[in-house]
């Protein structure tokens, strides 16, 4: 397979798991509601007529998570976002590594790998600066939402590493933020589906700027 085609697929396999994550959620969230919405009409049916102790031990099981459904959304939002962080941290190492490939084919795999590892445990800021100063890459539309896309990587950061406690790390990094010393970031519905748009606007602007490099 040729480089491009490599690349081609770092941006395919990227894009194709942003919609798995999604996916995922919507299955998720929908299948909480539709056993929310039949519970009631579960547990009249149950209370009808005795049980044996195996019918009762399993309605528990339906009880508790009947009590869990509130907390258990709240950790999907949680999870969901966790994951495309991560998988974003994962695609543009995949890109970096490719583009190396490309852009620079006689470079010694060791010397190569130093790079991409140093690149991988570097913030998102410095990453985007390494693929401008290396490869004269630049991401317009990446630029303008910058400060939100580092509060992403920060927030998920915290959450790994602090319980989800803003940190003076994280207001450092945002120094703009509404949040204080302690307080709790919470990832719920609309923060999420605010990372997704700023997923697929990282998406479209790296695949952008390649094919332009490519013509």
């Amino acid at each position: 397979m040729e480089i491009l085609e490599y690349i081609e697929k770092n941006i395919h396999d990227f894009k194709r798991d942003t919609l798995n994550i999604d996916r995922f959620l919507n299955d998720t969230r929908a299948s909480y509601s539709f056993f929310q919405a039949n519970y009631p009409d579960i547990l009249k049916e149950f209370n009808r007529k005795e049980r044996s102790e195996e019918e009762i031990e399993g309605m528990e099981i339906f009880k508790s998570l009947q009590e869990s459904v509130c907390t258990y959304e709240s950790e999907i939002y949680k999870f969901c976002f966790i994951n495309l962080i991560a998988r974003t941290d994962a695609f543009l190492n995949d890109i970096a590594r490719s583009i190396y490939l490309w852009k620079k084919p006689d470079l010694q795999e060791e010397k190569r790998e130093k790079i991409i590892l140093r690149f991988s445990h570097s913030s998102f800021k410095d990453k985007l600066e390494h693929l401008k100063k290396e490869f004269n890459l630049t991401f317009p539309n990446i630029k303008k939402w910058e400060s939100s896309i580092v509060e992403l990587f920060s927030t998920r950061n915290i959450i790994l590493h602090n319980n989800g406690l803003v940190n003076e790390t994280y207001l450092r990094i945002n120094g703009n933020s509404d949040l204080n010393l302690g307080d709790k970031r919470v990832v719920g519905e609309e923060y999420l589906k605010f990372t997704f748009v700023l997923i697929i606007i990282i998406a479209k602007s790296i695949e952008e700027q390649i094919h332009i490099k490519m013509s």
